[in-house]
């Protein structure tokens, strides 16, 4: 009789000591400050003589040198080498990840001619080729719709995910239906201005750090009304309050004095996107805005369960000078090719309009899990109770023996 009570004192003592444990840490985690009743006021706890009560301990602050909020060992890690060539209405950027066992390899293709603008986005995985041993300095080679392209002797790429953005031109129409969309059935449509001649294309390169640069390249119509301001990184850098990570490429659009012959009309920016294999999908809430580091973003992004491939811009952009919002319709599939989509990105009416769409392959900054305390607490509780359960076991078993 005496065990039994004995067993049961020891199992109260361990839901007891398991129940303050939860109390107190779910009172930590969760207790607010707030306004205190008159009267509420516990008097301060005065210390003995040589006593010292240690100091809250912070949490460490990231390495961040550059003051851009991404901790400078990530940003190492994820830093790339970048080429770039410019050919005739073409300019090839090539970017390879600088550190790591497994290398891979973005190709982005800027091309501009009749059909207007269109950036391509290629993005593979390297593989060593076995039966060499000493890299060459061949480029990468020409293999349009190749999965598997030789780097070199050395080294081959097994590209994972191809889309393409196309900005073919402006469309002037008048909202009738006053829903700053462009919808053909309702709109009138006052003029489709084509993207089709080029200024010769401005690269500059500029150095953002030690060991890594921006490449900027400026391509302009040969009439000056449209331009794109095109952004390459090395490592994660702010441009005009855009953070712009290495896998993307920042594409500040610029349309300056176009000749509107109608007194009520405004512009849809005609884009067109093409994929691969699969078709692109809608969200209002980006993943560079999840992770806290973008703000009033949308995006189209295709996703293959591996890599994702997003087309982002701001919700807003600069008219005359003044933030307005900009409205985009859904996406509609091409009817001339079931791989080709369409995305008409509508501007308020304005002689100058500066906007800043985003294009690449997405990567996560963060590196380090949130929200530990649940678990923490849940661990820490389960292990006071396996505890308790071990030293009564313990002493259940001295009792037998003795």
């Amino acid at each position: 009789m005496k065990r039994k009570n004995l067993m049961f004192g020891v199992f109260l003592l361990g839901m007891l000591f398991l129940t303050v444990s939860l109390t107190n840490s779910v009172a930590t985690e969760d207790e607010v400050p707030g306004e205190e009743e008159p009267g509420e006021h516990d008097p301060p706890i005065e210390e003995e003589p040589g006593e010292h009560y240690p100091p809250i301990e912070e949490e460490p602050e990231i390495p961040d040198d550059d003051n851009d909020g991404i901790d400078d060992n990530f940003e190492d890690e994820t830093k790339r080498d970048v080429s770039i060539w410019i050919g005739e209405n073409v300019v090839e950027m090539g970017s390879i990840r600088r550190h790591g066992d497994q290398k891979d390899i973005i190709d982005m293709r800027v091309g501009f001619g009749p059909e207007g603008i269109s950036v391509r986005v290629s993005f593979g995985t390297i593989i060593r080729n076995p039966e060499h041993d000493e890299p060459q300095e061949d480029p990468i080679s020409e293999g349009e719709g190749s999965e598997l392209q030789w780097v070199n002797d050395y080294e081959m790429v097994q590209y994972k995910l191809k889309f393409e953005v196309w900005f073919r031109g402006l469309i002037e129409f008048v909202d009738l239906n006053d829903n700053a969309v462009l919808d053909f059935e309702v709109d009138e449509i006052i003029e489709d201005y084509g993207f089709n001649s080029f200024q010769p294309v401005d690269y500059s390169l500029i150095s953002i750090s030690d060991d890594s640069n921006l490449h900027y390249i400026l391509l302009n119509t040969t009439d000056g009304l449209f331009a794109t301001h095109i952004y390459f990184v090395e490592e994660f850098v702010y441009v005009d309050e855009t953070l712009i990570s290495p896998t993307q490429v920042k594409i500040d659009i610029e349309i300056t004095d176009f000749n509107y012959t109608d007194a009520n009309s405004q512009l849809a920016l005609h884009t067109k996107l093409w994929s691969e294999t699969i078709g692109y999908e809608e969200r209002e809430e980006t993943n560079d805005e999840e992770e806290g580091y973008a703000s009033e973003e949308k995006e189209v992004y295709i996703n293959n369960e591996e890599y994702t491939g997003i087309f982002s811009w701001k919700e807003t952009a600069l008219i005359d000078g003044v933030e307005m919002p900009v409205f985009t319709k859904k996406i509609i599939i091409d009817g001339e090719d079931e791989h080709l989509e369409k995305l008409y990105i509508c501007y308020p009416r304005g002689n100058h309009i500066y906007h800043d769409p985003k294009i690449g392959i997405y990567i996560s900054i963060i590196q380090t899990p949130n929200n530990l305390l649940i678990p923490i607490i849940i661990t820490s509780s389960v292990a006071s109770v396996i505890g308790i359960v071990t030293v009564t076991f313990v002493v259940m078993k001295k009792r037998r023996i003795i």
